[in-house]
């Protein structure tokens, strides 16, 4: 537990710590040092499921590793159908690998992490979530530009994008850095609409530095979060109370908010951001229309659209927005039901959870915010590809596993509680 602790610690890190290890022309492919966590936190697993001769596989996982299985088998379909080189094959099948090890993360909670460890793991990954907003804030005011501080010979439009006073934080994107705090914001405001409870400076914080990351994508997927949240547990007295301060704050620093999202065009739906996002929509549709049943590979994008006669032009050439429309562009019908039925088996565990009596607080509050996460990322990776994005998909790996120990750890009980009932039955 104590390394996955350390490791969720670590995603303050964020994108400050990259390793280039190959070159794909316009893209690098950096090697995190969360990976390098990762790649701990999996070697640290596999001692204990040998040392415990036990490996514990559930519908999630098992729905994870076909839609794996097809996403390598249609990258390597890819190479005679497109015409990729090894080497174009080789990156493609690197980032199914990083997949597959964020992918692991799951395979170790589930496997090693107990109920009574639950909240402390998840509370090392709420302690990262607070430095980087905390720490996005004084960037955002003092550090314009900050990935170019960071790494001052990257390329605009290519590397990096110029942010200028956006919250970008240490993951040095602000829409990224917005789908992080999405989850945190989320996991918060559903433990405290359970009745669990939650230190007001906390979701003041995250949700402070969300306004200021001015993505339109990550509060829209927080106003849905949101409304999952009133939908599964209805509206309280501490939730009210704090919606209320929220608006109170979000009013007073209006003028100055809307002088600054006014700089950036984020009133609009026809700035030229919103316009790319547009094109990006079309291009990716008739990719999977042209090849509908098993995709044209996984991460092949950007090698596929250059074969359609599109240029790569920088990092955002190799995927494009449409969350589960990227998924079907990848992996086709087929790829996409399996992600499908993956995301049905954890939104039925939550649902199931955050409804039963026998649940706690705290885990009532953890069922609904993972419920809410997960779909407030699925409408945010609709306009940012978080739904591929390692530090974005950490979180909900990690929020998955927690919340599958916690349903094992009801139905123990209320086995138990059933056996106890029985016996006093029987002895009358």
């Amino acid at each position: 537990m104590a390394v996955l602790q350390v490791a969720l610690l670590l995603l303050v890190v964020g994108n400050v710590g990259r390793i280039p290890i190959l070159n794909l022309g316009e893209r690098q492919a950096p090697l995190l040092i969360n990976d390098l966590c990762i790649g701990a936190i999996i070697g640290v697993g596999s001692m204990a499921f040998l040392r415990a001769r036990s490996l514990k596989l559930n519908d999630v996982a098992f729905a994870a590793i076909v839609f794996a299985i097809v996403g390598g088998l249609s990258a390597i379909a890819a190479v005679p159908r497109f015409g990729l080189t090894g080497f174009e094959l080789t990156g493609s099948l690197a980032y199914l690998a990083r997949w597959c090890a964020y992918f692991a993360l799951y395979i170790v909670v589930i496997n090693c992490i107990r109920a009574r460890d639950v909240d402390a793991v998840w509370n090392a990954a709420e302690r990262a979530l607070l430095l980087i907003a905390a720490f996005g804030i004084v960037q955002s005011i003092f550090l314009p530009n900050f990935a170019f501080i960071v790494y001052p010979d990257a390329r605009e439009l290519v590397d990096w994008d110029p942010q200028r006073h956006r919250l970008v934080s240490t993951v040095l994107e602000p829409n990224v850095a917005s789908g992080m705090l999405v989850i945190g914001l989320l996991a918060q405001l559903a433990r405290l609409a359970s009745g669990g409870k939650v230190a007001a400076w906390k979701p003041a914080l995250m949700f402070a530095a969300l306004i200021m990351t001015l993505s339109r994508s990550g509060l829209l997927a927080f106003l849905f979060g949101c409304l999952v949240i009133v939908l599964g547990r209805g509206l309280n007295k501490r939730l009210m109370r704090f919606a209320a301060v929220m608006v109170v704050l979000l009013i007073a620093s209006l003028p100055k908010l809307v002088a600054f999202a006014g700089q950036y065009a984020r009133f609009g739906v026809s700035d030229e951001s919103a316009l790319a996002r547009v094109a990006t929509w079309q291009k990716a549709g008739a990719t999977f229309l042209e090849n509908p049943w098993f995709g044209i590979g996984f991460n092949t994008y950007g090698f596929v659209q250059e074969r359609r006669g599109f240029e790569r032009l920088g990092a955002a050439a190799y995927s494009a927005e449409g969350g589960l429309l990227f998924i079907a562009v990848m992996t086709g019908i087929v790829g996409l039901l399996i992600y499908l039925a993956m995301l049905w088996f954890v939104w039925r565990r939550c649902r199931k959870g955050w409804r039963d009596p026998r649940a706690t607080t705290a885990e009532r509050g953890l069922f609904l915010g993972t419920g809410a996460a997960t779909a407030a990322i699925l409408v945010h990776s609709m306009f940012v590809n978080s739904l591929l994005m390692p530090f974005v998909m950490e979180l909900l790996w990690v929020l998955w596993g927690l919340s599958f120990v916690a349903m094992q750890d009801v139905s123990r009980r209320s086995a138990q509680l059933s056996a106890q009932l029985s016996a006093q039955l029987s002895a009358h």
